[in-house]
């Protein structure tokens, strides 16, 4: 909390000189003069406070219906809602088919005022132009520590996709159904680069739709310090971002692969218990699908579910699967099930080649060493 209160401390500082010496401006292309504003727009209340926005669009066609992208940064009142960095990208993302929404984010009301926004758009965004179904949001710098963890709160499924700009939070379990583009400075201070890499593995290794992108040349804020070539690239990517992201075919297919995706992310994250339910499941739902049964064995092998496994492996062999693929997991399933005939057999199918040296050594066949035929598969070792 220290360091995002620091950071964006920091960030505001800059500008402000920034501001004294020269009218700072997103560095991109100006973006079409078509794009209109819209001020002030009501969108909810609390407290007797009136909570407002701006609206950046292209001129509205009747039927059309375009992404949302909303710039989460505290703000309160028109004044505030006018910093340059925001007005820019506002414009920009309007330039490229989507609303930009710059809103009222009060200094510690940030969560109750944003859940008002979320309310308004899912309900009422095609008053203004918005699809309330195709929603992102884009966060930078301190922000991050305060949208990230609302952003990934499971219950935000209004929420379809998200960009977070050299910032962190304090995330144990990542949305696999929220795509995100993480972004990082790569001159940006170390501490705050070591952490993004930590939670992007760590988001990775749950199987959570993340990308990250590198920015290798760019400042902490280089969308303002950074006017070159490099930087007009990110920011044209990250806007092609949002509108893939937000696509019904990009948010149909997502859906349709959660399921798998999670039975994958547990094992990787080492909940094989999880795992193997869910590809149970999915196994039982999808009988013929060889991939997923070879999944679901790996994911009883690791459960030591050890004869299942091998049984499972068993009704594979024969069937295409790449001979690596399945023979080393299922040799280990059988051995550790005590058929050290079918694992010699299994280590057997796969072609000397392809055959990993490592399995010699491989607690898996401790029993098996002893056999000649074991030794006879690893004639160089």
């Amino acid at each position: 909390m220290i360091r995002s209160f620091c950071r964006t401390f920091a960030l505001a500082a800059i500008l402000s000189v920034g501001a004294r010496a020269q009218t700072p401006r997103l560095a991109f292309p100006e973006p079409s003069p078509d794009v209109t504003v819209s001020n002030d727009v009501r969108f909810g209340s609390a407290g007797g406070v009136t909570l407002e926005m701006d609206v950046y669009q292209l001129p509205r066609t009747a039927g059309k219906l375009r992404p949302a992208l909303v710039f989460f940064n505290r703000a309160s009142g028109s004044a505030e809602r006018q910093s340059a960095l925001y007005v820019g990208w506002a414009r920009t993302a309007a330039s490229r088919e989507l609303v930009g929404i710059v809103p009222d984010l009060r200094g510690g009301s940030e969560a109750n005022d944003f859940q008002a926004l979320m309310d308004y758009l899912t309900r009422h965004g095609a008053d203004i132009g918005v699809d309330g179904s195709a929603i992102a949001v884009y966060a930078a710098s301190g922000n991050v520590a305060t949208a990230l963890p609302l952003l990934e709160d499971p219950r935000q499924t209004a929420i379809k996709a998200a960009v977070i700009y050299y910032g962190t939070a304090p995330i144990t379990t990542f949305r696999r159904d929220l795509p995100v583009l993480w972004v990082r400075a790569g001159l940006d201070r170390p501490d705050v680069n070591e952490q993004i890499l930590t939670l992007a593995s760590r988001a990775i290794a749950q199987n959570a739709p993340v990308t990250l992108l590198n920015h290798p040349t760019g400042y902490h804020g280089f969308e303002l310090f950074n006017d070159d070539d490099a930087t007009h690239d990110v920011i044209s990517r990250t806007l092609m971002f949002v509108v893939h992201a937000t696509w019904p075919g990009y948010r149909a297919a997502l859906a349709s692969g959660l399921a798998e995706a999670a039975a994958a992310g547990n094992m990787q994250t080492g909940n094989y218990h999880e795992a193997v339910s869910l590809y149970g499941n999915l196994v039982r739902a999808r009988p013929d699908d060889l991939r997923l049964r070879l999944s679901y064995g790996e994911a009883l092998l690791a459960e030591r579910q050890y004869a299942s496994a091998c049984t499972l492996f068993e009704s594979l062999k024969g069937k295409g699967l790449g001979p690596r693929d399945v023979g080393v997991p299922a040799s280990r399933a059988c051995a550790q099930a005590g058929n050290a005939d079918a694992a010699i057999a299994w280590i057997t199918s796969i072609p000397e080649r392809f055959r990993p040296p490592a399995l010699v050594s491989d607690p898996a066949f401790a029993a098996l060493r002893a056999r000649s035929d074991f030794r006879a598969l690893f004639p160089r070792r």
